[in-house]
């Protein structure tokens, strides 16, 4: 073997996590047979020295590197010989393969080969080191990506695909999928790496024996499977893959997720998305390949075209559930098509006059004036094994009170508790009740949509909330007092429901809970625990608004230590769940244009200075980004838990 190790102090210790087994100093492999990966500080043909491993696949290994010649780090990938049912001479085959496509085909969107050659017994390859991760990371079970994300992606793949099919002996990937495109640390662009299994279809031997298959199960196309890849195989999955980006689903769970036998549309998995994607994805994933689209580009410019239509028709009450990769936030937006401006109605786009009131529909809709902008984030924190928090973020437009219909912004943060020791205790599954609580009991009564109930309670409580008769959902108009008495309820409830829980299943779940409604420039709110409101304008400060410490910071930093001592001595009788009855901190008051209202978890307030938390949000701007930077700043200061926020702008 041509590889040596370099001077070290310590006993090399093999990178697979799976062996992790000790050597001699001067030992530059592992020497388990099912193992055989390189040592930390061995050096391959004289000039790459190996760092760390970053993967094991079938075809090798591949090892961060540094290249001592042009000083610089790398990939390498290393053949290795131990994958069971494949001679060594078609692995070898396979890899000098690899190598040769990937260096006679430069495009920005293809992973380029930067050298190869053979050292003793071991093969390798050189390439870029692409540290943005792959596409597999930013895919979640059940979470879309943003559409600007994926018509980019797919534009970058069709690039690559075509360039690759271009190739004057018609090159056949036969591996797209998420962990084998990556994505570049610079520029963000999508990359096709990985041309293991790669088959020129022009005068080159086949390395498959008749009847097999190479490629990834679920993304690799019907005649694939036969061992009979062609072109349109490569269109299959990189369908499959765009399928996946639009609904956080492989196709085969989406099946299973649909209990049916057919195939479900992106757009019904995915309500952002226009029904003409639909017919593209479908025909690129055709099982006959001649129905497909002719090349890679084809595919993308018609799901761009497709992507560029109207959505319809929109829902009543249509119920939109906005993308988030975080699973501690849920953002929901209930807007009626459009809506009537004197009774809030819906109506069909091309509608003059309400078909409920006969009201004009030509005046600007209040959702587009008086809507809140809303940012937030929530973070797990440095020290924190999970994230207990949870945030709703709720907008849509009123019916049920005294007309005219305006819109709304329900907001609330969570945080559940960890029990002794900082062992889990249900504090995700507490919080997560609790803000499902108030949505399942506001929204109905705001905007008259049905719903999906709470989790049952006792039957005690059938009969209503606090004793009285359970509200119908009636048309008759409410008026606006009614909203603090609502919002009350919903926490009560939302504090029984995880009370029952805990009875029902012998646990110990409990949870802070801070509810705000703005609604006609008045906020109203309920709390429960050391979770805080604050309320920021430019002339008043910023002043908190619960945890029974109303106090205002204008020029000078409030006694945050003293507060955050006062309400730590409350928090054994301030919690959701703990008690059939807990104590609810509820304010009504005005707020103008442009005020901020502020929720947070103690995460952000015991860690933060109130001084610094004012000084950020005077610096006024997109409500996001005032939200990542009260994040950033409670994890800079040395913040060891979870951290979450949700900023609203009013308008």
């Amino acid at each position: 073997m041509a590889t040596k190790l370099v001077g070290r102090n310590t006993m090399p210790r093999c990178p697979n996590p799976r062996c992790q087994a000790t050597y001699p100093n001067g030992t530059p492999q592992c020497t388990r047979v099912y193992c055989r990966c390189l040592l930390p500080e061995a050096v391959v043909a004289g000039r790459y020295r190996i760092e760390t491993l970053i993967g094991l696949g079938g075809m090798g290994a591949v090892y961060r590197a540094s290249d001592t010649f042009e000083v610089m780090q790398v990939a390498l990938k290393v053949l290795s010989f131990t994958s069971a049912g494949t001679e060594v001479s078609t692995a070898v085959e396979r890899f000098r393969r690899e190598a040769r496509y990937a260096h006679q085909l430069r495009h920005k969107n293809i992973v380029p080969i930067l050298n190869f050659g053979q050292d003793g017994t071991l093969l390798y390859i050189a390439m870029p080191l692409i540290t943005g991760g792959t596409l597999r990371s930013l895919l979640q079970s059940e979470h879309p990506l943003s559409i600007a994300q994926i018509k980019r992606y797919v534009d970058d793949l069709a690039d690559a695909i075509d360039t690759i099919h271009a190739h004057p002996q018609q090159i056949v990937h036969r591996d797209i999928k998420p962990s084998n495109l990556l994505i570049h640390q610079n520029d963000g662009r999508l990359m096709v790496a990985d041309f293991g299994i790669a088959r020129a279809m022009q005068q080159e031997k086949a390395l498959t024996q008749r009847g097999t298959s190479l490629g990834t199960e679920h993304y690799i196309a019907p005649e694939q499977e036969k061992g009979k890849a062609e072109p349109a195989s490569d269109i299959y999955s990189m369908a499959v893959v765009t399928y996946q980006m639009f609904t956080g689903l492989l196709p085969f769970q989406a099946v299973v997720k649909s209990h049916g036998t057919e195939l479900p549309h992106p757009s019904t998995l995915n309500s952002d998305l226009p029904r003409a994607v639909d017919t593209v994805i479908l025909r690129a994933m055709e099982i006959d390949p001649a129905k497909r689209y002719s090349s890679a580009r084809a595919f993308a410019d018609a799901l761009s075209a497709a992507l560029a239509t109207e959505k319809q028709p929109a829902l009543t009450g249509a119920d939109t559930i906005v993308a988030s990769r975080n699973a501690n936030v849920i953002v929901r937006t209930l807007v009626p098509e459009n809506p009537c401006g004197n009774c809030g109605r819906e109506n069909r786009s091309g509608s003059r006059f309400c078909r409920a009131c006969g009201h004009s529909l030509e005046d600007t809709s209040p959702l587009l004036m008086e809507v809140c902008q809303v940012g937030y984030n929530s973070d797990i924190g440095r020290h924190t094994p999970e994230n207990e928090d949870m945030l709703l973020i709720i907008q849509g437009l009123c019916v049920t009170l005294t007309p005219p219909p305006r819109p709304f912004s329900l907001l609330a943060v969570a945080d559940g508790l960890r029990g002794r020791q900082g062992k889990s205790s249900g504090g995700h599954d507490a919080s997560r009740l609790a803000v499902e609580t108030i949505s399942d009991v506001l929204v109905p009564l705001l905007t008259l949509t049905t719903h999906t109930p709470s989790p049952p309670i006792a039957a005690k409580d059938a009969q209503g909330i606090g004793g009285q008769p359970s509200r119908s959902l009636s048309l008759v108009p409410q008026p606006d007092t009614v909203l603090q008495q609502w919002i009350r309820d919903a926490v009560q409830q939302a504090n029984r429901v995880i009370y029952h829980c805990n009875a029902d299943y012998d646990t110990a779940m409990s949870s802070t809970l801070t509810t705000a409604l703005v609604y006609k420039r008045r906020l109203y709110t309920a709390s429960v625990g050391d979770s805080r409101i604050y309320h920021y304008n430019v002339e008043q400060g910023l002043r908190c608004l619960n945890n029974k410490q109303m106090h205002v910071i204008t020029g000078r930093s409030s006694k945050v230590d003293e507060l955050a001592k006062n309400a730590q001595q409350d928090q054994h009788t301030h919690y959701l769940g703990q008690a059939y009855h807990v104590p609810i901190e509820t304010l009504e008051q005005e707020v103008a244009p442009d005020d901020l209202i502020l929720l947070c978890t103690n995460g952000l307030w015991q860690i933060v200075k109130e001084e610094r938390i004012k000084e950020i949000l005077a610096r006024g701007g997109d409500p996001q980004a005032l939200a990542h930077q009260l994040i950033e700043t409670a994890n800079r200061a040395g913040g060891q838990r979870n951290v979450s926020v949700i900023i609203a702008c009013v308008q």
